[in-house]
């Protein structure tokens, strides 16, 4: 059958004496043929004894299929302004949830980055130290720990269950800031940034080579701790992030085209750079409990659509935030010469941006023009409004599990 022209399949694992492949990224096609004809090749693989029947996800966010981003993209939030607020109300604070673990990520990250070499150990440490930042990956590592706990116990006692998170998966929680973390410094070396978290940038301290240096040592001394996890899968989906966090800076380095393609691309680059490293981190957090292959990818779409959706509200914020707010100057993305989503959408109404797209804003005038254009557009409520369905989509993928306090 010849629909795929590259299919790129990550988790490739020998178990038994056949290869069997848990999740299949659909990288790009001859033509937007629907799921039903993507299933129909799922099931060919698996007549050829390709593939195992329970292990395959066909319907990840992560797949990168071509209609399926084109498909949300016209999607339209369920809930309504009113809704949002009382599910806002009616739920538990997540970080108030997992705070007990939380409190203990940044001391517990600057037990594993000692050194011989001082200046290298402050480096690395410069975030830790500070103990700043949301720390929005390992909570929900955490979150997702718990949660997954109350299904173990549901046929006991569920009064504590949002204790039940293990020592792998703490450690996991640290392991996922510390990927997060060397990526900030790579990307403030890339962006020329100077501020970060409301201080001084850590390239802006150190400057540019100790800065990639010590962002190179934060992955290694993540890849040491990763392995001794002892669960090769894990370390094959964290593996993967690091990768995925190349890729997309590599894509955003390329100019920004106009239309739905260029929407395409913005949310396959968001993915590499900021929603794999949370959907895979989540995914892992079910795969150090050994739980079932349903709430794996329940935990993995979660992270992965709320990583899409952080993203989207993220470069909202960089037109609509200060820098008391962001931590960091606002319109950091249209002085770097990127289109996110708000400018992207604003072509549709006023395609004059084009010209200072493919332009990347460097002309004098450019930046606030553009914030003009996009400010009187529709771009930041339809970006908001994408953010919101990505926001639901991960709200109906964690309700799979049983329901408990941490759900």
């Amino acid at each position: 059958m010849n629909i795929f022209t590259k299919i790129n399949i990550i988790n490739n694992i020998q178990h038994v004496r056949k290869k069997y492949i848990r999740y299949i990224y659909i990288e790009s096609i001859e033509r937007a043929v629907g799921i039903q004809a993507a299933n129909q090749f799922i099931r060919s693989m698996e007549q050829n004894d390709i593939i195992d029947t329970p292990t395959i996800c066909v319907s990840d966010p992560a797949n990168v299929r071509t209609w399926e981003w084109v498909a949300g993209l016209d999607c339209k939030p369920k809930m309504s302004q009113e809704e949002l607020i009382k599910l806002s109300k009616s739920s538990i604070d997540p970080f108030k949830l997992v705070e007990k673990d939380l409190s203990n990520i940044s001391s517990g990250i600057k037990d594993l980055l000692g050194s011989d070499h001082p200046v290298l150990e402050s480096c690395a440490k410069y975030f830790f130290e500070l103990d700043g930042g949301k720390k929005i990956r390992p909570a929900m590592v955490l979150a997702v720990s718990y949660a997954l706990s109350g299904q173990a116990l549901n046929h006991l006692d569920n009064s504590n269950n949002l204790q039940f998170c293990t020592t792998s998966q703490k450690r996991l929680a640290e392991i996922t800031e510390m990927i997060h973390t060397a990526s900030l410094f790579h990307d403030d070396v890339i962006d020329k940034a100077s501020t970060r978290r409301n201080v001084a940038s850590v390239n802006q301290i150190f400057g540019n080579k100790l800065a990639i240096l010590g962002g190179d040592f934060l992955l290694s001394r993540a890849s040491v701790y990763l392995a001794r996890l002892r669960n090769v899968e894990v370390v094959e989906l964290l593996s993967t992030v690091i990768e995925h966090l190349v890729k997309g800076e590599v894509m955003q380095m390329k100019p920004s085209n106009t239309g739905n393609s260029a929407l395409i691309y913005y949310l396959k680059k968001n993915f590499y750079k900021t929603a794999s490293l949370m959907g895979h981190s989540c995914l892992a957090a079910a795969v150090l409990g050994d739980y079932s292959e349903a709430q794996k990818r329940a935990c993995y779409l979660y992270g992965t659509y709320i990583g899409q959706s952080f993203q989207l509200i993220d470069d909202c914020l960089d037109f609509e935030g200060t820098t008391l707010s962001l931590g960091k100057a606002p319109l950091a993305d249209l002085k770097s010469g990127l289109a996110t989503a708000p400018t992207l959408f604003a072509t549709e109404e006023f395609p004059e941006l084009i010209v200072l797209i493919n332009r990347k804003f460097e002309s004098p005038g450019d930046v606030d023009e553009a914030l003009s254009i996009v400010q009187k557009s529709q771009g930041l409520i339809k970006s908001r409004d994408l953010a919101q369905v990505h926001a639901e989509k991960a709200i109906e993928s964690i309700m799979t599990l049983g329901p408990s306090t941490a759900r």
